[in-house]
């Protein structure tokens, strides 16, 4: 967003296609472990709760890459009337994408651990985190968006609903990952 900014489109580009990659990359994953996962798979969890847990990882990566694409595709400008909010939104959004992540990344410390309560309350304290900057990001969705009303019979009518929809996928980011949590807390109560 800060090279967005500054409109320096060529390290935009370069984070772009990061972005590309590592959505690519979790393509090629998910594709992978779908293949390899075997129907009868001894687990304490059915194969389609991983299975969905993996498409709802799987849209942070696919959401992460329609924004950027978005932006800079159209080489968008942000007003500086919001700039500073969508630097925090954004933030925000990866945060909680990183705790989803790490919630994730404990699953396997529950599953050596028979789901042992203290795993539990380690992967549920990462969830209520989760759940608290999704709620963060909820009302600064609102703050931008009650910024950018009274500004948009001074910018261009695209430009303005563009920037909404910005602003709505960068909140599906931090809903996706509130979803990760969701189905985590669906399968430690199985």
């Amino acid at each position: 967003m800060v090279a967005i900014h500054a409109k320096d489109w060529n390290q935009a580009e370069e984070i772009r296609s990061i972005i590309g990659t590592k959505e690519g990359e979790a393509d090629v994953l998910k594709k992978k472990l779908r293949l390899s996962l075997p129907s009868t798979f001894m687990m304490p969890f059915s194969r389609r709760d991983l299975l969905d847990l993996l498409l709802i990882q799987d849209s942070i990566a696919n959401i992460a890459k329609d924004v950027s694409g978005l932006m800079i595709n159209r080489k968008m400008t942000l007003p500086d009337e919001i700039f500073e909010d969508i630097i925090e939104l954004t933030d925000v959004c990866i945060k909680t994408s990183a705790m989803a992540l790490k919630a994730i990344n404990e699953l396997d410390e529950l599953l050596e651990t028979a789901f042992s309560t203290r795993e539990q309350k380690v992967v549920n304290h990462i969830i209520s985190a989760i759940n608290d900057l999704e709620s963060e990001s909820d009302k600064i969705q609102h703050k931008i968006r009650a910024k950018l009303f009274p500004l948009e019979s001074s910018l261009p009518p695209v430009d303005v609903m563009f920037y909404y929809r910005a602003v709505e996928w960068l909140g599906e980011l931090a809903d996706a990952a509130q979803k990760v949590g969701s189905r985590l807390e669906v399968l430690l109560a199985k």
